[in-house]
């Protein structure tokens, strides 16, 4: 996890020094939004005179130059008002609408000599501890509409690592997948259509359009869902509460069932209400308008370990046939510690205020997701398993998608395993 911040510490900063280096190459030139991306870093601009991809070298010198100079990167604290102020006296009138329309208490500005720029996340405390970093290209983005204007935006990308070798490796391994997303992969299977526009706070807003085939993708997941929560005998409902959890607590009491009798479950698929859209940069990884599903069991002691036992055998087997990389977690209490032991996991039980025990789903460049997931609760003599076994049906798809050790048949193949459940 370390590494994999500082490396975020990288791209962030790679993403300012180009901006930085734009601005002092060409002082006609208003900065938008920049940061990382899952390969590397990019920065947006709108250009008052002409720009093209063959002056990218002559950034990356002016870029390098920067570095050598070994800049302190300044970090300020502001409220918004007088972030706004700020950027709009060093003549950046988007980033100053971006800190007024965030909603943020405080919002923090970098600062790179004369350069601000407004950011989110950490950075390196110098410009010289940007050792190694490559421009690949420049493109043209969403236009923006800005006080009745059009404005052509295009965004330069690149990639940084920690050292030369590093990179050259970095890009080695990844030279054909740089710029290659799940958003793309999924319209090259003809699952949906993305529309890229721009929202009301300027910033990119990814719309996503599931097709004929995308349709029965999500279908045969909802079926697969359905199938194996009716084998575990669980009743399934649908409330009209935001908190589900609290929804099934609540149909719990009102059925007045009884526990000792066996344990109670119900099981709830949850299907997206609006298509709100997403940042095109996480795409759907990090996309919060999705499908997904809970479930409860209420159970007694004598019904909790084959209760938990069948949960965990489920949440594995999804996670196993969707050939997904993942390491599983476990935290709990001193409450629950004897009962997690029982489940005979072979992981380490780490402390933590609640007893969960989570598959952490990771992608091919090493970064974690919420998969699926199991917690344990007990209120006088009733125990609460709450389990989840697609958090994000969308993050699941995305993940296959994205597989770079993958071919489009081996995707295909993956995806198409949900097909056995309609027999």
């Amino acid at each position: 996890m370390e590494k994999r911040e500082k490396l975020s510490q990288i791209r962030r900063t790679a993403a300012e020094v180009l901006a930085a280096a734009v601005s002092d190459y060409n002082f006609k030139v208003f900065i938008v939004k920049g940061g990382e991306t899952p390969w590397g870093f990019y920065f947006d601009f709108i250009f008052i005179n002409p720009f093209s991809k063959e002056m990218l070298p002559l950034i990356e010198e002016r870029m390098r130059k920067i570095s050598a100079d070994n800049i302190e990167i300044k970090a300020h604290e502001m409220i918004p008002s007088n972030a706004a102020e700020f950027m709009r006296h060093n003549k950046c009138p988007y980033p100053a609408h971006f800190v007024e329309t965030c909603g943020d208490p405080l919002v923090q500005v970098l600062q790179i000599g004369t350069f601000v720029d407004h950011v989110h996340g950490s950075h390196l405390k110098k410009t010289g501890e940007l050792k190694a970093f490559k421009l690949l290209k420049l493109e043209k983005r969403p236009p923006l509409y800005f006080k009745g204007e059009k404005k052509e935006v295009h965004r330069i990308t690149g990639v940084a690592d920690e050292s030369k070798d590093e990179l050259k490796a970095f890009i080695k391994k990844y030279k054909g997948w740089i710029d290659v997303d799940h958003l793309k992969v999924g319209e090259k299977l003809d699952l949906f259509q993305i529309d890229l526009s721009r929202n009301e706070d300027h910033l990119e807003i990814a719309r996503i359009y599931w097709k004929k085939k995308g349709e029965e993708l999500l279908h045969k997941f909802y079926t697969f869902w359905r199938n194996i929560h009716l084998e575990e005998d669980f009743e399934l409902v649908v409330t009209d509460s935001l908190q589900i959890t609290g929804a099934h607590k609540k149909l719990y009491r009102l059925s007045n069932r009884s526990s000792t009798k066996g344990p109670v479950r119900f099981a709830e698929f949850r299907f997206p209400e609006l298509n709100g859209g997403f940042s095109p940069i996480l795409g759907l990884l990090g996309s919060k308008v999705c499908h997904k599903d809970y479930s409860h069991i209420f159970c007694l002691k004598n019904d909790l370990m084959s209760s938990l036992n069948s949960s965990l055998k489920s949440l594995n087997q999804t996670t196993k046939m969707l050939g997904l990389k993942h390491l599983i977690e476990v935290s709990s209490p001193n409450e629950f510690k004897e009962v997690f032991k029982e489940l005979n996991l072979k992981t380490k039980i780490h402390e933590g205020r609640e007893a969960r025990i989570e598959w952490k789903l990771y992608d091919d460049y090493e970064r974690s997701f919420k998969g699926p997931f199991l917690t344990l609760q007990k209120r006088e003599n009733i125990f609460t398993i709450k389990r989840s076994l697609f958090p994000s049906v969308e993050r699941l798809i995305a993940l296959i998608l994205d597989s770079q050790e993958k071919d489009l048949s081996q995707k295909k193949e993956l995806l198409g395993k949900m097909a056995s459940c309609d027999e």
